[in-house]
């Protein structure tokens, strides 16, 4: 009962921090593309994407972090436990330090980098450092997230999410109000909430894991060396992914221009935020599949497993449906200065992957806890490689231009969703290969079902107001997704979901 109860409070707490982010996304990125334009908004997801290439040699030590930690923790090898908690940290520490000095070099001759306009190149250099000391803090006290893993305390971290989600929004409200508009603001209340959650992650670490120590003399290389030779494959999953989908932007700044390349930065912020909240939702499985991964109770893993896609799909269906039959709409009423069709048309296809991926992304942390990551990691860069000499075939034998660029990715993330991420998933939890194809394929039909739904409906009503579009598309999209609850849940399962809600509400 206090699992499920825990399941509760850390879906809810999660759910509430995703529609705080969501809300300060949705005002601050209408408000940028009107005042600073597309081309200057997309310098924030360029740097972003070029911080997440040096984040790839990170990987590889704190996406095992917590398993490691958390295994000798729940085994009661609180001395184990420490070691690998201290080693960590010591070793971000030491990668801060050595990146600090050529990242602040490489921003100094950004120009003659990437396309940047001269009128904007103080402002994005600007951004950039901000951009890096962000980063540079995340590396340093990443270690300290574990701990809401370990404990099954995702609540605590969800909560410090919205306190810092309002903290940003308030310096924004500021910033912009006081002073003209600039995409520096974005960057500087970004890196004050950063530090406001480096803060009280430490402080939280202290107090609810007091039996993990953080000391130097317990970190040692041979403990960074067992976590990174199995977190290797982690970073070339980074890899992967950086060739998949993070060359989009710099890809379109080189080869196309600076406007394509902010057209698709602002294309990928509503999939992007509908991605981050199906995978963070998914995250409230980690820590119990890390239990019972630990205890080796793989039939209730799996059982487990299989009741997560149930609840993913329930979850994925409201923004899919919305989304996919009322985007154009939404794009007209939320960014009417831009290319509103191009950026609808270039957004499907950056939510394309998702339809297929987002059902089974607890998968996602299960190939780190069975430590299954290398098989992912070898997909993933062949994946990856193939993606990016397909992009520049397409560039130079078409003119699809942009549209080359994310459709690629779109489709080959489709095709490895079904065809290995899914049957990976159950292989880590000792079952066969084809053993989630039938909870897949009918999440799939369930997500066709609200899609079509919500196309019909969208063909009848007329939305071009906001109150007309949240009304129709909002309250369609909901019943849409009731109905598959219907299908996919248990009257159990359903009434445990709904009072949970509504108790967390209340």
């Amino acid at each position: 009962m206090q699992n499920k109860h825990q399941f509760a409070v850390n879906t809810i707490a999660t759910a509430l921090n995703l529609v705080i982010q969501f809300g300060i996304n949705f005002f601050l990125t209408s408000y940028l593309v009107r005042t600073v334009g597309s081309t200057t908004f997309g310098f924030w997801g360029l740097a972003n994407s070029i911080v997440n290439y040096a984040l790839i040699i990170t990987t590889a030590l704190n996406s095992m972090a917590a398993r490691y930690i958390g295994i000798d923790y729940h085994r009661g090898n609180m001395r184990q436990a420490s070691g690998y908690y201290s080693s960590v940290f010591v070793a971000d520490l030491l990668f801060a330090l050595i990146i600090l000095l050529p990242s602040c070099i490489a921003i100094f001759y950004i120009d003659r980098l990437v396309t940047v306009p001269p009128d904007i190149l103080a402002e994005v250099k600007t951004l950039f450092y901000i951009v890096f000391a962000n980063m540079c803090c995340n590396i340093i006290f990443a270690v300290f997230g574990c701990t809401f893993i370990i404990k099954n305390r995702l609540d605590i971290s969800s909560t410090l999410g919205i306190i810092s989600s309002i903290m940003k929004a308030v310096l924004l409200v500021i910033l912009y109000w006081n002073f003209s508009a600039s995409i520096v603001y974005l960057g500087t209340a970004t890196l004050c909430a950063t530090i406001f959650i480096a803060v009280s992650n430490v402080y939280f670490t202290r107090r609810i894991t007091p039996e993990l120590k953080l000391r130097y003399g317990y970190s040692s290389f041979k403990s960074v060396k067992t976590i990174v030779s199995s977190g290797i494959w982690n970073s070339l999953n980074q890899l992967s992914i950086v060739l998949l989908h993070g060359l989009d932007l710099l890809i379109a700044n080189l080869f196309v221009s600076a406007a394509a390349m902010g057209l698709i930065s602002v294309a990928g912020i509503i999939p992007g935020v509908i991605s981050t909240t199906i995978f963070s939702l998914a995250n409230v499985f980690t820590p119990r599949f890390l239990n019972l991964y630990s205890l080796n109770q793989f039939d209730a893993l799996f059982s487990d497993l299989k009741n997560s896609i149930k609840f993913l799909t329930v979850i994925t269906s409201i923004p899919v449906g919305f989304f996919i039959a009322f985007g154009l709409s939404f794009y007209q009423l939320w960014i009417p200065t831009t290319d509103v069709k191009s950026v609808y048309y270039l957004s499907l296809l950056v939510l394309l992957p998702l339809v297929s991926g987002g059902t089974i992304s607890s998968t996602n942390y299960l190939y780190t806890v069975a430590d299954k990551v290398k098989w992912q990691a070898l997909v993933l860069i062949a994946a990856g490689l193939l993606n990016v000499l397909l992009v520049f075939v397409l560039l130079k034998t078409t003119t699809l231009g942009m549209f080359a660029i994310v459709g690629v990715s779109a489709v080959m993330g489709l095709v490895r969703n079904i065809f290995f991420n899914g049957p990976l998933g159950a292989i880590c939890a000792r079952k066969g290969y084809t053993a989630l194809w039938p909870e897949m394929f009918k999440s799939y039909g369930c997500l066709a079902m609200c899609v079509i739904i919500c196309m019909i409906v969208n063909q009848l009503f007329v939305t071009d107001t906001w109150p007309k579009l949240i009304f129709i598309g909002g309250t369609t999209s909901l019943a849409a997704t009731y109905l598959i609850s219907m299908l996919l849940l248990t009257r159990s399962q359903r009434d445990k979901l709904f009072s949970a809600v509504k108790k967390r509400l209340h």
